[in-house]
């Protein structure tokens, strides 16, 4: 309908473009060229109808992870609204450069378009309840990022129910999963933060790609809550090329990824694979390619350093280890957003563990400042010290989540008699006799 001019009026096709956007119909770099000759044929000065695509537009480039091209079109279209006398529809804009700011990771910068956002929506002369709704989430979620979560748990107790009801962007949906599920999961427990993305899963009107974000956000949740079995089972029933498999054996192939989706989901089997078999060979050639992706985001891009600094340590390489690490604390302290690491956290122990690395990381102020933030969001966090291996501690908590010997064999790649002896000595360290005794016992002590 958009390519047929001939057959449709300009408002017609205008309709069907912004109808694709709310249906989060992936747009082509095709048919976004023939989108701008669509705008072309309205008046210059008309400056709501211009807005309006720019608004739509914005939505695109959000989809497609052009950040940069995203924040030029913020600026067009909250100028044709601001021209329009449009407060209402320059305050939607304002709400999308919160958004982008956020996933850019400029926190000074998200505060900004937030306040921005509350004057234009104070010029509205009626009452927008669900915009405010809106507003009081990104609030929320900014007051999270500077380590205050109890306005986010009070939003996601008090105000969720009415806010997932209504007319939502793809985009606002997919910021409110991500940080929405992580405060529910840190702050309440892993159960209630399941139980969260369930809730939206009965909204039958969205997208695959909408219920494939809900997928990834449950094996993030059951990563960081180290339930690898279960994160794992719940990858392997994404219809994808990008499988274990796939990630396995590729390499260079991860430089070329395009796909969000793609991207998330082979970041998601990294992940599995750094935490169970981190001195395989291929491995930090894939992170390193993957880091090397020009579609990869300023966040994704955090979490890949910092698996190469981990990485780089388990192969001895100090010194790429320090300056990974080193240079990810200094954008951490400039940019002001650290949520997308929580998960990580172990890593970055494992790293500060090694003096080495610890001497010269921690030199500077900002850099030990980033290392408290990142510690205060778990309050009742404490390191427990454990006689187990890192390799014992894998074997256990695959076992604790019923796992067989042959399956944990399988999934370490150790034979059944090393799993064997793994676990005798477990059972030797915790002074116990069998599974059941050990992984309670795990568990009573805080070691998972």
């Amino acid at each position: 309908m958009i390519r047929d001019a001939g057959r449709f009026s300009l408002a017609v096709r205008q309709f069907r473009f912004l109808m694709a956007i709310y249906e989060d119909h992936a747009v082509s770099n095709e048919l976004r060229a023939l989108l701008f000759d669509m705008l072309a044929e309205l008046p210059i000065d008309d400056h709501l109808h211009r807005g309006s695509f720019y608004n739509a537009m914005l939505a695109v480039c959000l989809q497609r992870r052009q950040l940069n091209e995203a924040e030029e079109v913020a600026k067009r279209a909250h100028h044709h609204y601001r021209e329009a006398g449009a407060h209402l529809l320059v305050f939607y804009i304002e709400l999308h450069r919160v958004v982008f700011s956020l996933r850019r990771g400029m926190l000074g910068e998200a505060e900004r378009w937030a306040a921005q956002a509350c004057q234009a929506l104070d010029a509205v002369r009626f009452d927008t309840p669900a915009d405010r709704r809106l507003l009081n989430l990104l609030d929320s979620v900014i007051a999270y990022e500077k380590g205050a979560p109890e306005h986010l748990v009070r939003f996601v107790a008090e105000e969720f129910d009415k806010f997932a009801y209504g007319e939502l962007w793809p985009i606002v949906v997919e910021l409110a999963l991500a940080y929405c599920s992580q405060v529910v999961s840190r702050q309440v427990g892993l159960g209630a933060a399941i139980s969260f993305l369930d809730k939206w899963r009965v909204q039958e009107w969205r997208s695959r790609r909408f219920n494939l974000a809900i997928t990834m956000r449950e094996v993030d949740l059951l990563q960081n809550a180290n339930r690898w079995q279960a994160a794992a089972d719940r990858l392997m029933a994404v219809q994808s090329r990008i499988n274990l498999t796939w990630v396995e054996s590729a390499e260079e192939a991860m430089s070329r990824l395009v796909d969000p989706i793609e991207i998330e989901l082979a970041m998601a089997w990294l992940r599995h694979l750094i935490e169970h078999l981190p001195h395989r060979p291929l491995l930090r050639g894939q992170v390193e390619a993957l880091l090397r992706n020009e579609h990869i985001g300023e966040r994704e891009r955090g979490r890949l350093r910092l698996w190469a600094a981990y990485l780089a340590r388990m192969h001895r390489d100090v010194t790429r280890a320090r300056h990974l690490l080193s240079e990810l604390l200094d954008d951490l302290a400039r940019i002001g957003i650290i949520t997308h690491l929580l998960g990580e956290i172990g890593i970055v122990d494992v790293l500060l563990d090694d003096k080495r690395i610890a001497a010269h990381v921690m030199a500077t102020p900002d850099r030990r400042a980033v290392i408290r933030k990142l510690h205060g969001f778990s309050p009742r966090r404490e390191k427990r010290s454990t006689p187990l291996t890192r390799q014992e501690l894998r074997v256990l908590r695959l076992v604790a989540e019923g796992a067989t010997n042959k399956f944990v064999a399988r999934q370490l790649r150790l034979s059944e008699v090393t799993v064997k002896f793994h676990l005798t000595n477990i059972y030797r360290k915790m002074a116990c006799r069998k599974r059941a005794e050990a992984v309670s016992g795990a568990r009573s002590l805080g070691w998972f």
